[in-house]
């Protein structure tokens, strides 16, 4: 199933884009979003598509390959400014970046994302990284797994999950998925399985899902790519131009929002939502990744102080 950019229609109209302007597409992924981008800057614009997994750039090429005014680079946000530099552009219209992860990286089994899918236990999005989630599974502290549980996936049962993890990789590596979530699922308190009482709280979600997603934010460093990424790309976006960001969980949605209100706090932009925008019912129904997104975007009125 090919990937579906999520909240397309109304993240591309919030950047204003114009014919010939030139737009930063951070997080490239399957292309949707820069698609679209084309079509408002025209021939004699300029996309400047990024993505770290380089998956990403070879499925975009072919979607490319008749527009010569889009360079596609294997590249952090985090890094864009240099990019900038290599192409010899001075500063960018728009800026635009999706920073959740692909169905394709979620389908691939060999890419370890999805706890319903058997495979080694990976999670980079960069295959380059040196550091994938089996190394952090099986080599940091209880205490230290146990913090980025906490930290990065929000988790109430961390403490649980970290010992149980250290009690299990001592008999045997924990090495794929499928090891993974059978230790999770085992740690779970008897409250939450195998019991007919009524005062059974009900499990809302896969009880892995917390903790995949803090492994791969620690795996990727996402927070901390985010944050710099936004702050370095800031003094190349013109005066006038737009940056917005589709978030998809509360960690990285309380990074967007300080930096936008840090901004505008300064005076040196514009928020263009007071709330962010969120999916319609009939994109959720069509697309239920566009379940939990959220749209923020930001306006430059004056340059800060370098």
């Amino acid at each position: 199933m090919r990937h579906k950019p999520v909240l397309l229609t109304e993240a591309v109209q919030c950047l204003a884009l114009r014919p010939g302007m030139v737009v930063v597409d951070g997080t490239v992924g399957g292309g949707g979003h820069a698609l679209e981008i084309l079509k408002a800057i025209g021939s004699a614009g300029r996309l400047v598509a990024l993505d770290r997994d380089p998956e990403a750039i070879e499925r975009c090429r072919p979607l490319f390959q008749n527009y010569p005014q889009v360079s596609l680079h294997q590249a952090n946000f985090r890094n864009a400014e240099k990019i900038l530099d290599l192409l010899n552009i001075p500063s960018a219209d728009a800026v635009i970046l999706d920073v959740g992860f692909s169905s394709d990286q979620l389908e691939d089994e060999n890419r370890g994302f999805s706890f319903d899918r058997e495979g080694p236990l990976d999670m980079r999005m960069d295959p380059g990284d040196p550091v994938r989630a089996r190394d952090l599974v099986n080599d940091l502290s209880q205490e230290d797994l146990e913090k980025i549980f906490r930290e990065y996936g929000e988790e109430r049962w961390s403490k649980r999950f970290a010992r149980a993890i250290e009690y299990a990789r001592a008999e045997h590596p924990i090495e794929t998925t499928g090891d993974l979530v059978r230790v999770i699922q085992s740690a779970l308190p008897r409250s939450l399985i195998g019991t007919k009482s009524k005062r059974m709280p009900m499990l809302r979600r896969h009880p892995a899902t917390r903790i995949f997603q803090a492994l791969r934010i620690a795996v990727n460093d996402e927070l901390n790519a985010l944050s710099e990424g936004l702050t370095r790309i800031w003094p190349r976006v013109k005066v006038g131009g737009r940056v917005a960001v589709i978030a998809f969980h509360s960690l990285e949605d309380r990074i967007v929002k300080n930096q936008f209100r840090a901004w505008a706090q300064a005076g040196e932009a514009t928020l263009i939502f007071r709330k962010p925008l969120t999916a319609q019912p009939e994109e959720i129904e069509s697309n239920t990744r566009a379940r939990s997104a959220k749209l923020r975007a930001v306006e430059k009125t004056h340059e800060g102080h370098r």
